[in-house]
């Protein structure tokens, strides 16, 4: 393999923090480095008092042009935020890594091979996670998005549905868009999910979101009380927010155990844990690009139950390691669908089916491989 160096654009430092972007730019680094790649980190300075101040002003003329909208998806803030890396950052780079900053990869001021991951496109976000934009704001993402995606050299997606929406929707050549899925950081010594105890007719469920709305979280609940109404003795252990509704707080089924720091020791082994400790996944959520949770799941075994939209398909395979429902489905149809593959005794199968997904797709050392393997086809 050549011997190359990548720069690594991010707005955090990459080779400590594991909670920004879902802990994807820690995780996408260290991959990097595991593939026997120099790679270093290029800092723009994002907590410096000049960054933060001429962000908010030019998020300010932003707002004055466009109205609603992003002003990172704008040719305002990648002028911006571009003057903020040195040419000289890069001089002895080869190549530059740029996961998910549309407005880096737009700005920066270099002639170097550019690669952008993201897990979505502007074109799928609106309406899907993103909602009253102005069609000034929605006409100038679209152009800077356009921008961002012809200027990477390589357009690296974590899912087959945002590698479509790159190709389809912006024109990236084929053969220059490749799909790497998010892999799980959690150790390599683990204790994997546990089958339920039929013979006591229990179920431990583990939803893990921040955006209780977004990710479904009244959904898992119904689903709960669902298997709980039918005899399946039922407790479902809530992680990610950092309240819960109050309608909720009468429910005994609910464990509720809030947010957790996983840049904490101590916080990212209670969370782990549940892994562990429970016997599968829930998250209808109403909108995802991909969901590192669901690597997370199958890296201890867990059989997951999820909506079929965004990106999920590459990480959930409908009777393999789980199972998709439409975004229709209710609480109630969760539920019918977990009492099935209980009275089936299908934990066992669909556990197996996760470890084999998370062995041969979502994990970093997939990930590493394939970007060694990218590296040696392309450089």
């Amino acid at each position: 393999m050549k011997k190359i160096k990548i720069g690594y654009v991010s707005p955090v430092n990459p080779e400590e923090d594991r909670m920004a972007w879902s802990g994807t730019y820690y995780n996408t680094f260290h991959a990097i480095r595991d593939a026997g790649i120099d790679v270093k980190w290029i800092s723009y300075g994002t907590n410096t008092f000049l960054f933060k101040f001429v962000t908010f002003i030019t998020k300010c003329a932003y707002r004055l042009i466009y109205g609603k909208g992003s002003s990172e998806h704008s040719r305002i803030m990648a002028k911006v935020h571009g003057l903020f890396i040195k040419r000289s950052q890069l001089e002895d780079c080869d190549v530059v890594f740029i996961p998910a900053q549309i407005d880096m990869v737009v700005g920066i001021r270099t002639n170097l091979p550019i690669i952008y991951y993201a897990d979505g496109t502007f074109k799928k976000m609106i309406n899907y996670q993103w909602f009253g934009y102005t069609q000034s704001a929605i006409r100038e993402g679209e152009k800077t998005e356009l921008l961002g995606i012809a200027k990477a050299k390589y357009n690296f997606r974590s899912s087959q549905w945002a590698a479509d929406s790159t190709i389809k929707d912006y024109g990236a050549p084929e053969e220059n868009t490749y799909i790497f899925p998010f892999g799980a950081d959690v150790p390599q010594e683990r204790k994997f999910s546990s089958e339920p105890i039929y013979k006591n007719k229990s179920l431990k469920l583990l939803f893990s979101g921040k955006e209780w709305e977004r990710k479904g979280g009244n959904i898992a609940v119904d689903a709960a009380r669902y298997l709980n109404g039918i005899g399946i003795k039922t407790t479902i252990f809530i992680v990610g927010v950092k309240e819960l509704p109050k309608q909720y707080s009468g429910d005994k089924f609910i464990k509720f155990i809030g947010y957790l720091d996983k840049n904490n020791g101590k916080e990212l082994k209670k969370y782990l844990k549940l892994y562990s400790e429970c016997n599968a996944f829930i998250l209808p959520t109403r909108a995802e690009c991909a969901g590192i949770v669901f690597a997370e799941a199958n890296s201890y075994g867990m059989p997951i139950f999820a909506t079929d939209t965004g990106g999920i398909g590459n990480y959930v395979i409908n009777g393999v390691n789980g199972y998709r429902l439409p975004l229709s489905a209710t609480g109630k149809d969760f539920g019918k669908l977990i009492e099935k593959v209980y009275k089936n005794r299908e934990f066992s199968q669909l556990s197996k089916g996760a470890l084999k997904t998370y062995s041969e797709k979502t994990n970093w050392k997939s990930w590493s491989d394939n970007f060694r393997n990218f590296i040696i086809k392309n450089f």
